[in-house]
């Protein structure tokens, strides 16, 4: 039996553990979850953008697009991915990949931000590395609400 060959380095990823909540919390079908762990799976580690079209996803997932698009936007909604010039961002607050130090970790989450300002959306999350919390944004106020738990 011929064993298959990847072309890719190996990488470790790391979910922030407290996004789990989030996940449980939200809506999600199937779908949902096979595009945003299919998403997660092809990002660059370099800067977790994904470079693909949604016609391509919706092939390689063998999914309807329309589907595909129905989950682009609900995950876009949520703030776990954001749309980029030619393709998708990871949101790092949640998901980020390999030992990269703090610098490129906050570099990278202020990156997503910014997209989702040129979108007009404010920033549902951000990940306090100093105290070990993802914390949710209120954005009618300059409170965070906390999750429990320690990454």
């Amino acid at each position: 039996m011929a064993r298959r060959v990847s072309e890719r380095r190996n990488y470790w990823g790391a979910f922030v553990l407290d996004w789990f909540q989030y996940l449980q919390d939200n809506d999600f079908s199937g779908s949902d979850f096979k595009v945003l762990f299919f998403l997660c799976e092809r990002m660059q580690v370099s800067d977790n953008s994904i470079y693909l079209r949604q016609n391509h996803i919706a092939a390689e997932l063998n999914m309807d697009k329309g589907n595909v698009s129905k989950c682009i936007r609900k995950l876009s909604e949520k703030q776990f991915i954001v749309k980029k010039p030619n393709g998708f961002m990871i949101n790092p607050h949640l998901f980020y990949v390999g030992k990269r130090d703090r610098g490129v970790r906050e570099m990278l989450r202020n990156e997503f931000d910014d997209y989702l300002v040129e979108l007009g959306k404010e920033p549902r999350f951000y990940l306090n590395e100093d105290e070990h919390r993802l914390e949710e944004i209120d954005g009618d106020s300059e409170d965070f609400t906390y999750m429990d738990g320690v990454f």
